[in-house]
Parts: C-alpha cells; structure tokens; sequence
C-alpha cells in the first residue's frame, strides 16, 4: 500500500468520523470548537479532492498497465463525496437526542437562531451569528396549555426566556418577560423551518 493510498484512507476516515459526529461536538463542545472542527474538516476534504485528480491523472498515465492500487485513492475520494451527499453508511446521530415534534426560527439581520422541541421533554435553541457565533441552549420543557416552561442546563440566552406561549394564531413564539429579564428584549420566532428572509 503506497503512501498516497494511506493518506487517502486516513483523511477518509477522519473527515467522516468529524462530519458524522458532528451533531455531537456541535452541541457538547460548541464555541470556537466549532470553527476548529469544520476548518480540519476543509482541509481533509481537500486533500481527498486533490488525491482524487491525482489518481485520475495517474490511472490515465498507466491505462496499459493497470494496477489495483491506482484507484483506491479515487475510489476512497468517491466514497467520501457520495456519503456527504446521500449518507451512504446511514449514520444520524442526531437521533440520540430525540426526535423534533417542533420547530421555530428567527431570522436577524446579523443572527439567526432555531429552536426546537424534541422527543417528550428536550429542547434546543442554536443561536448563530456574526464573527463565528455558534451556540446551543438545551435544557427540559414542560407544557401547559399553550404556554411552555423552559429548565435550561446550560446559560441562558439574551433574548430568549424561560416562559414562551406557543401563539397558534399567528403562527408565532412569544416570549413572557419576569420582572428578573424586564431589561433584555426578545425576538419573534415565526412557526416552522427558517426561510431565508435575510
């Protein structure tokens, strides 16, 4: 096995084993983690790509003497490419943390943010936004009515609270301010998924 075959199968490896997982560090690790991870994920994708023209070139330079070995690094690369498309090896971690039975979306001019119930008492608000700003908030729920408590395990948001009425009529979240957040604003989340109004 040539070298270029072993850095093949290792940059293949990694960039699925980080794209699969995402889902996981994305929520666990956060922050500028993040940025780190979808940078290394770049890279090895970059490098299959650039393995993949090479052993194109190289199969073409030996047609008459055809080798197993010279289309591992395409095949490899092809693996890779398709899996991102069509999830191939049917790998959704996603599922480990329940399955949405809600979604609402806001959309800022700078931010954008997605909140999500899940499974019978799990929620997730992700907040993203300028400069590299990726975040989750998770914590329990309960539902009253049309009203929703929120128990937040980690921090909790600026412009988001722990009392939200699900308003069925407008198709909107409306949070409802304690005197202890009076000071902070919140902002509309509209029904469904984000429409890409910004």
């Amino acid at each position: 096995m040539n070298t270029t075959t072993i850095y093949s199968i290792t940059a293949g490896l990694l960039s699925l084993l980080l794209i699969r997982t995402s889902p996981v560090w994305s929520r666990e690790i956060g922050g500028f983690w993040n940025i780190l991870f979808f940078l290394i994920i770049c890279i090895l994708l970059i490098i299959l790509l650039v393995d993949f023209i090479k052993g194109l070139v190289k199969l073409f330079k030996n047609r008459k003497a055809l080798k197993l070995n010279l289309f591992f690094p395409i095949l490899i690369a092809l693996a890779v490419f398709l899996d991102l498309q069509y999830n191939l090896f049917k790998i959704d971690l996603t599922s480990l943390y329940g399955k949405t039975t809600f979604r609402a979306c806001f959309e800022g001019t700078q931010n954008q943010a997605t909140f999500e119930l899940k499974g019978k008492d799990r929620f997730e608000l992700h907040w993203t936004g300028v400069f590299f700003y990726d975040k989750y908030y998770v914590g329990s729920y309960r539902k009253t009515g049309d009203t929703l408590f929120l128990t937040y395990k980690t921090d909790k948001p600026m412009r988001f609270g722990e009392k939200v009425l699900m308003d069925n009529t407008s198709q909107r979240l409306v949070v409802i301010k304690s005197k202890s957040d009076s000071s902070q604003f919140s902002v509309p989340f509209y029904y469904g998924y984000c429409k890409g109004l910004n």
